[in-house]
């Protein structure tokens, strides 16, 4: 009796052990993502946006040139249609159905009452600093549950 199960208890284990480190990975979620992929957008604002990440996550974010190597690909939504003062933008998971961050940023400078324009620079400036807050806002979430209390002071970098 004890030889018949024997089998099918080893099937289970091996199913269930063989499906974990998928399950691993396929998680998606915005404090899981370390390299992403940035799709061409209108205005070279992909471009602005490159240069924006290196300089604001300072490598905890790695942008690649292979969308399969990635955990989150960024997408201009609807950029075009919008004038080159505001843009918004998606971090999506590799397969595209689950949008993990969305923003919109726009060019105008608070300091100048929103009257003076900064062009792309300015709009992937604010684009990546609202991505940067998320990050920072999940780790600190995934980081008081994990202690079961929040203490401040917590960045992502």
């Amino acid at each position: 009796m004890l030889c018949l199960r024997l089998p099918k208890l080893f099937a289970v284990v091996l199913m269930a052990t063989s499906a974990l480190p998928g399950w691993a990975q396929a998680n998606p979620a915005l404090f899981n993502v370390r390299k992403v992929y940035v799709e061409k957008m209108e205005n070279n604002l992909d471009q602005y946006i490159t240069s924006e990440i290196s300089r604001q996550f300072h490598g905890s974010l790695e942008v690649v040139l292979d969308p399969a190597k990635a955990d989150g690909i960024i997408k201009g939504i609807n950029v075009g249609a919008q004038n080159t003062t505001k843009a918004t933008i998606q971090l999506v998971d590799p397969s595209g159905k689950l949008v993990l961050w969305s923003g919109t940023g726009g060019d105008r400078d608070k300091l100048f009452l929103d009257l003076k324009h900064g062009g792309q620079q300015k709009v992937a400036a604010h684009l990546v600093k609202e991505m940067h807050k998320g990050y920072a806002a999940e780790v600190k979430r995934i980081h008081c549950r994990q202690r079961r209390q929040c203490t401040a002071g917590v960045n992502f970098t």
